[in-house]
């Protein structure tokens, strides 16, 4: 798989640099909550 991968990483960028779609100006974003898995690490988890 690794060796595959080295062979197929620029085309696949490539090809996917051809396909991104131009920007519109419109923008969306998620706010919904994320479950945590333990009470103790709510003051830990930060969203950006």
């Amino acid at each position: 798989m690794l060796k595959l991968m080295k062979g197929v990483l620029v085309p696949l960028c490539s090809y996917l640099t051809y396909r991104q779609a131009r920007p519109t100006g419109i923008t969306f974003v998620d706010s919904s909550k994320i479950q945590v898995c333990h009470n103790l690490r709510i003051l830990r988890h930060q969203v950006f």
